[in-house]
C-alpha cells in the first residue's frame, strides 16, 4: 500500500469517527447515558484507526510524485483531528455533567436550633474563664 493510500484510509476513517463522535454527543445531550452499543461501535473504529496507522508506518515516507496530493490529504486529517478532540471534549463534559446530576446527594438531618445553644452553652461553660491582663482590662496610651 502507498503511502498516500494510506493517508486517504486513514481520512475515511476520522469520518467515520467524525460521524459517531456526533451522534456519540448528541445522544449524551439527549439520553444522558452512555450505552453498551455506542462504546461497543467506538472500540470497533478504534482497533481500525490502529490498523490504519500500521499501515501508515509500514508505507514509509510519501514519494516526490506524491507530495502535493499528500500534503493536502495530511492538512485534511490534521483539521479533523482536531475537530475530533474538540467533540471528545465536548463529550467528556457531557458524561461529567450527566453522571454529576445522577449522582445521590448525601442527606443529613436537620440540626434544630435547641441542639446548637445547647453546643454552645456546653463549649462556653466548659472553658475555664482566664483572667485578664492589665493591658487587656485598660487602655494603653501611647
Amino acid at each position: 500500500m502507498t503511502t498516500l493510500a494510506a493517508l486517504e484510509q486513514y481520512n475515511g476513517l476520522c469520518d467515520e469517527l467524525d460521524r459517531y463522535m456526533q451522534e456519540e454527543n448528541s445522544h449524551l445531550r439527549s439520553s444522558g447515558t452512555d450505552e453498551s452499543l455506542l462504546v461497543d461501535r467506538k472500540k470497533a473504529i478504534l482497533a481500525k484507526l490502529d490498523v490504519a496507522l500500521a499501515s501508515l508506518r509500514e508505507a514509509g515516507p510519501v514519494k516526490t510524485t506524491e507530495h502535493a496530493a499528500s500534503a493536502e490529504v495530511r492538512k485534511r486529517v490534521l483539521n479533523k483531528i482536531l475537530k475530533l478532540l474538540l467533540l471528545s471534549r465536548e463529550g467528556e463534559q457531557l458524561l461529567l455533567k450527566n453522571s454529576a446530576l445522577s449522582a445521590p446527594k448525601p442527606v443529613s438531618a436537620p440540626v434544630s436550633s435547641a441542639k446548637v445553644a445547647n453546643a454552645y452553652r456546653s463549649a462556653k461553660s466548659a472553658k475555664p474563664q482566664a483572667q485578664q491582663t492589665q493591658a487587656e482590662g485598660s487602655w494603653v496610651v501611647w
